[in-house]
């Protein structure tokens, strides 16, 4: 009997008449883009939200325009653990009895390129940002979201709500792969192993946990503006005199004109922010939601065809669009002498000639 009471608590309905004034919301990453639209959009359904965010601008842009009590929004660094701190203190001191009812996670960056055009730090900061921070923030919250429970199971049954619930911003790159995103990728696929498994520990405590797997749309993370893309590329201190020996000079402007044609079809973010509402409304949400036709489509891709005809697929492509390393194209084409083909690698700081043509770009 126990066991059937415990597997049918899941699939509780939403009561009739969702009292979201008693549902408090914690949202990362709300500066701009996907996290903003759904601070705002629980907002408008009559949700208390706390908005985290980054940067004082975004900050002081919330105070301006959500002039309510029931819209919180805050600093958070993700990274640091003095702020992730705070953050609990603040939703402890809000929430109080009630606790929270849901926490979405959508803080995350994209740093690095090709990997050999990818310094050790980017890779450190990518998976601080998106792996740790999410980690770190469901580890400080999990007792908020506890006494959410406790809190709902002195109701009367007929007054209950649903159980509360985590929502991670993933992505579709969170099970599989494309080139010039692999520290992003990396990120992705270890932050949903972690998920996997807190998703059944937290099992006893019917917390469900959620993954939201888009594809490309249209926000700054995953399409940034490409000029400033360059910038921070051309700026890189993996860009050496060796590696541009290897790869030529129009080799990262040419990624870059990949980059920009995997994101040529974005999807607008508006079935995103509804996808995450119905995370936190339905009585048992799945435990992945992959959001985009693109996305669709390249799960179905991977799902169906072998790898090794993918890694061809995209290596084609890559070669279309000219991203082809430069000592590859010699090789192929049989000029590469034989004194460069066996010279040790020159020294990582790059001359005066890369650095005008840097410069220049």
């Amino acid at each position: 009997m126990g066991i059937v009471s415990y597997v049918g608590s899941f699939f509780s309905s939403p009561p009739p008449n969702q009292r979201f004034s008693d549902r408090y919301v914690l949202v990362t990453g709300c500066d701009s883009g996907i996290g903003n639209l759904i601070a705002r959009a629980l907002h408008r359904k009559g949700y208390f939200v706390f908005a985290g965010c980054l940067t004082e601008t975004a900050f002081r842009d919330f105070l301006k325009t959500q002039n309510s009590s029931s819209f919180k929004p805050f600093l958070l660094d993700v990274t640091k653990e003095s702020s992730i701190q705070q953050c609990a203190r603040l939703v402890n001191g809000c929430t109080k009895e009630k606790g929270l009812f849901a926490l979405i996670n959508n803080a995350g960056c994209n740093e690095g390129f090709a990997f050999e055009f990818t310094s050790n730090e980017q890779i450190e900061k990518t998976m601080e940002v998106n792996f740790m921070g999410p980690i770190k923030i469901i580890k400080a919250l999990l007792p908020y979201l506890r006494q959410n429970v406790k809190y709902n199971l002195k109701k009367q049954p007929k007054d209950r709500d649903v159980n509360p619930r985590i929502v991670n911003m993933t992505s579709i790159l969170g099970r599989t792969t494309v080139p010039f995103y692999g520290a992003y990728s990396a990120s992705k696929h270890a932050l949903e192993a972690m998920l996997d498994t807190i998703r059944v520990e937290l099992l006893p405590w019917k917390i469900h946990v959620s993954m939201i797997e888009p594809g490309p749309l249209k926000n700054k993370i995953s399409s940034p503006d490409l000029i400033e893309i360059s910038k921070k590329f051309f700026a890189s201190p993996e860009i050496t005199e060796h590696t541009l020996k290897i790869y030529g000079e129009d080799y990262i402007q040419k990624a870059i004109e990949f980059w920009k044609r995997i994101h040529s079809d974005q999807e607008n973010p508006r079935e995103l922010v509804k996808t995450v509402i119905e995370a936190i409304e339905v009585g048992f949400p799945k435990d992945r939601y992959v959001v985009g036709r693109m996305a669709k489509m390249h799960v179905l891709i991977h799902n169906v065809l072998p790898g090794w005809i993918i890694d061809l697929a995209w290596g084609s492509m890559i070669r279309l669009v000219g991203a082809w390393p430069k000592e590859v194209k010699e090789l192929e084409d049989g000029i590469i002498s034989s004194e460069s083909s066996t010279s040790t690698n020159p020294s990582p700081t790059t001359t005066t000639s890369t650095t005008k043509w840097l410069n220049q770009n």
